[in-house]
């Protein structure tokens, strides 16, 4: 399988490069990432901007491009500036924190694998819990599981899978589960530094909703949680019952 591997902790982020590594044993892997730290940018690309790219040696046998650009201007610059032709699969990641529930929004990381739905290709996102001290446990579940997950996308490469690992202790761990997006509500603050300005200082509660069906709610209770994600953000129950109604001009 040829493999495009995208993230937003950097192209010199451990999860990437490990990942890489293992996934290059059965597969063809190129490496395109980001030459700094782009987490919280969403979706945004360069539209304004100039993208420059350049190939680096840090893994042998393995390309790896360093790219001046968000994690979708990776995805962007990969498909029509470097390889010959679409892979088979983007997976971007491993990013070092959870991404769940209204974290997607923000995330460079889901957003990376987005842009490869607008592209057509199929594609996942893996985050796993901040504080876990390496990537190996993370690694060896996507190579383990790779065929099987790669077989739950769809043919049309619209939606995208976003997989969460809340630890690498077995004793901890009690499952995988698929998962409804949750919804977080983020407590938010600015603290001021002296010649430089304000600095937003995140953190997060859970939402009155949140339900045992949610990746929010089945994280926190020890499950590596698997979300269907896509770019359609069509509200159609509301559409309904809307689309009947009158605004005069």
């Amino acid at each position: 399988m040829n493999i495009l591997l995208v993230n937003d902790d950097g192209v010199y982020s451990s999860g990437i490069l490990m990942l890489a590594k293992k996934l290059s044993v059965n597969h063809n892997v190129t490496v395109v990432a980001p030459q700094n730290q782009m987490s919280g940018t969403g979706h945004s690309m360069s539209l304004y901007g100039y993208v420059n790219f350049s190939k680096i040696n840090i893994l042998d046998g393995i390309d790896c491009y360093i790219v001046s650009g968000t994690p979708a201007d990776c995805v962007k610059v990969a498909v029509n500036l470097i390889l010959p032709e679409k892979p088979d699969l983007i997976i971007s990641g491993v990013n070092k924190g959870f991404n769940l529930g209204t974290d997607i929004v923000y995330s460079g990381t889901v957003n990376s694998a987005l842009e490869g739905a607008v592209h057509g290709i199929k594609a996942i996102a893996v985050s796993q819990e901040y504080g876990l001290k390496d990537f190996e446990f993370s690694t060896n579940f996507i190579v383990k599981n790779l065929d099987e997950i790669y077989s739950f996308l769809p043919k049309d490469a619209q939606t995208i899978l976003n997989i969460n690992i809340p630890s690498d202790d077995l004793n901890v761990l009690k499952g995988v589960k698929f998962a409804k997006i949750g919804r977080k509500i983020f407590k938010e603050n600015y603290a001021f530094e002296e010649n430089l300005g304000y600095r937003a200082h995140c953190r997060t509660t859970l939402a009155d909703n949140t339900t045992q069906d949610d990746d929010v709610w089945l994280y926190d209770n020890g499950y590596i949680t698997i979300s269907p994600v896509k770019n359609d953000w069509n509200d159609e129950i509301f559409y309904n019952k809307l689309k009947g109604e009158k605004i005069e001009l």
